[in-house]
Formats: structure tokens, C-alpha cells, sequence
């Protein structure tokens, strides 16, 4: 990372300019960076950068982000040949001015695949598109995104195997280890993630991912990690899960990281509880890269009628969540 310093108290400048509400505590980027923990914010339309209330608090208290969509294929690489770079390339200036990591999301997903792609049905041609891809977008951020969710949801989502996707279709179940290879190949240095849903709720889901993960590792795979999304409606994971998946993934020589935490609820103080619990066992179990999917309520996505998901109202006031996630990281003692 970065020195962080003046960056600091460049953004204590910003808030006061931009009329920030004060959350009258330290930033959570301040916590997680004397733990060396990422904490960050995926979800980030560049265009959310326009409003400068929230471009002051993504760099005040984040140390991290991630895009929405602007990295998955149609945005980025919507015709054969012809890439639309301006978005992404905004968002990773604007870390590095704010001395923040990226991590690019994502390389393949179920959905946002484009026509000329969805056109091929030949195996070797659509493995040689693969490859043209990666390489293009990896290599133009090498070194400015350190870490990438490779493949995004392949499982189904409720679990029971594989997603019949537009990769699968074309590939088959090989279609996961061959994105891996494609992504080692394109940048050997960044850390590689499988990324999906629900796994910390429905134990079948939870044991196909593991089973596809293992199998990876079995066939000697590059992959460095697995990125548990979590997105919690209501009911929090089992106390222990986390640590459980932690522990089994660990001993696989992989990582894993939290990658798009929201929490669905209309009980304001159930959310402020479930957001420090899933954090506390996460630190405690190793996690060191957590990111919430989003920070302001102001451009939340629900799937529940009036929840509130996130850290910040949609004026950028701090909620019971922000200060229960503020308290795990500063109750965090790692160990030595």
C-alpha cells in the first residue's frame, strides 16, 4: 500500500468542503490499514464519481474498490476488436490518486456476454476469444489491479452443480479451469478468484463449491483464492461457517476473501449485528480482504421492499452497520 498520511488528511479537507456528516470516529481504511486489512467497495459506477459527497467517502474510508459491471465482457469489449476503456481506466486513476487497490471484476460471469461471442460454437475458436480477451484487459491494468474474480457464479444458484451458462455451453465444466489458465498466462502476478453466491447459507451450494474448488486444486489449477460474495437476507450465517471454510480452503493453500457484503433487512439493529458478526469471525478466522457490494444506500440494489442495505444512508450518514463494522476492525487483534 501506499503511504496514506497526507492522502488522509488531503480527504479531512474534502470532507469538510463537501459537507460530509462527520461519523465522529476514526475511517474505517484508517482501522483496517494498521491490521493490514483491505476493506473496500465494489459496486462503483464511475459515473457515482460525479457526486463529490461520494467520491470524498469511497476515498475517505475505503482502501480498495471494485467496478459493477464495467469490467464484465459487453461493457468493456462490446464488438469484437473494440474495447471501451474510458470507465475502468476512471475508476483506477481515481484509486491511485486516493491510494486505493483495485480488484477487477469480472473476467467471465452468467451474464452481459456479447452477441458476437455468443456466435461462436466451435471449441478452439471460442477458447482463442477467451484468450484475445483476457490478455487485452489484464494486460492494459497489469499492475494497477492486483487481484481479479476470474469466473462469477458458475454454480447454480440454489447449488446442485455447474450453471449451464454460455461458457459451459460451448466448453463444458472444463470451461472454469481453462479461464484460470488463460488469466495465469495473461498475468502471472495477480491473484485469482472464483467468486459465487449463497455458499455461507446453503450447505449443498457450500459443498459443490468446495468440491469444484478442490478439484481445481487437484489438477494443479492456477488459483489463489475463493471470494465468498455474501449477500445476507435476514438470517445471518451459522456462527462458525465462515471459520469453517476458512480453515478447509486454507488448507488447500488457497485464500479467501469477502467480496460483495450487503445485508438485506428491514430491522435496522438486526443489520447492525449481523454486519459485526460476519465481520468479527471473518478477521478472526484470517480474512484480510473484505468488500461490501456498495457503501451508500443512495445507489443500493434490494430484493426487499424497503431495505437498506448498506453502511451509509443516502445522504452519507453513518448507520448502526458502519459503527458495528468500525468496532470489529478495531477490536481485531491479529495475531502476531
Amino acid at each position: 500500500m501506499k503511504a496514506v498520511t497526507p492522502i488522509i488528511a488531503l480527504l479531512a479537507t474534502a470532507e469538510a468542503t463537501c459537507g460530509i456528516p462527520s461519523t465522529g470516529t476514526t475511517k474505517l481504511r484508517e482501522e483496517a490499514g494498521k491490521k493490514g486489512i483491505l476493506i473496500g467497495s465494489g459496486a462503483i459506477n464511475p459515473t457515482y464519481l460525479d457526486d463529490p459527497r461520494f467520491a470524498a467517502v469511497l476515498a475517505e474510508q475505503f482502501n480498495s474498490l471494485s467496478p459493477e459491471n464495467e469490467l464484465k465482457w459487453s461493457f468493456i469489449h462490446p464488438t469484437e476488436g473494440s474495447f471501451t476503456w474510458e470507465t475502468i481506466d476512471r475508476l483506477v486513476d481515481f484509486a491511485e490518486a486516493h491510494g486505493m487497490m483495485v480488484k477487477g471484476h469480472g473476467l467471465i460471469s452468467s451474464c452481459c456476454n456479447p452477441d458476437y461471442l455468443l456466435s461462436i460454437t466451435d471449441p478452439t475458436a471460442f477458447r482463442a476469444a477467451m484468450a484475445a480477451h483476457f490478455e487485452a484487459v489484464m494486460h492494459r491494468y497489469e499492475g494497477r489491479v492486483d487481484r481479479w474474480d476470474v469466473v462469477t457464479e458458475a454454480l447454480k444458484t440454489q447449488g446442485g452443480g455447474l450453471q449451464a451458462n454460455d461458457f459451459y455451453n460451448v466448453l463444458g465444466p472444463s470451461y472454469v479451469e481453462e479461464a484460470f489458465r488463460i488469466a495465469r498466462a495473461a498475468v502471472p502476478d495477480a491473484k485469482l478468484f472464483i467468486s459465487d453466491n449463497l455458499v455461507e447459507s446453503l450447505p449443498g451450494k457450500r459443498q459443490d463449491l468446495y468440491d469444484l474448488v478442490s478439484g481445481l486444486v487437484a489438477n494443479s489449477v492456477p488459483i489463489d483464492g475463493v471470494a465468498l460474495q455474501m449477500h445476507i437476507t435476514e438470517v445471518p450465517p451459522t456462527p462458525g461457517v465462515i471459520t469453517d471454510m476458512v480453515n478447509a480452503y486454507r488448507e488447500l493453500g488457497l485464500e479467501v476473501a469477502i467480496s460483495e457484503m450487503d445485508v438485506h433487512t428491514l430491522n435496522t439493529t438486526l443489520q447492525a449485528d449481523i454486519y459485526g458478526a460476519v465481520i468479527s469471525e471473518a478477521l478472526s478466522a484470517g480474512i484480510t480482504d473484505i468488500t461490501f457490494w456498495g457503501f451508500t444506500d443512495k445507489h443500493a440494489y434490494t430484493w426487499l421492499p424497503g431495505a437498506k442495505p448498506l453502511l451509509f444512508d443516502e445522504n452519507y450518514r453513518a448507520k448502526a452497520a458502519f459503527y458495528a463494522t468500525h468496532t470489529a476492525l478495531t477490536d481485531f487483534v491479529r495475531a502476531p
